[in-house]
């Protein structure tokens, strides 16, 4: 088996703790319940193939000095997404949840900045 990382332990803390939110609140509108059990499942899925795809993306950048620009710029606009969702709709509970359902790409893409950092730091 491949070796896990921090970023497979942040992944399946985030699902569980999107199903424990989806779960726990039973009053949700429909389609937030539905959005916090498709992100945990994709956490989840993101967990299990973590190792994998990790390997197949450090093969990806070596050989090429990649830049980690889009990726901090989809952390970035992805935060600010969820901020500006959250304070139009005055700071209420389902806002937080539904931006809570959006984590799972900055995972994503923050463990990209570490891969590109780990493969330009090898050259």
């Amino acid at each position: 088996m491949k070796r896990s990382t921090l970023f497979t332990f942040l992944y399946l803390a985030l699902g569980v703790c999107l199903t424990a939110i989806a779960f726990g609140y039973p009053n949700l509108p429909s389609g937030l319940q539905a959005s916090l059990f498709i992100s945990a499942g994709l956490s989840y899925i993101a967990c299990i193939f973590e190792p994998f795809w990790r390997e197949r993306t450090i093969r990806f950048y070596r050989g090429r000095n990649s830049s980690i620009i889009l990726s901090s710029l989809a952390i970035g606009f992805t935060i600010i997404g969820m901020i500006w969702e959250v304070q139009s709709q005055n700071w209420a509970m389902e806002a937080f949840l539904g931006a809570f359902s959006r984590l799972i790409i900055v995972l994503l893409f923050a463990e990209n900045i570490v891969i590109i950092r780990r493969v330009n730091s090898e050259h």
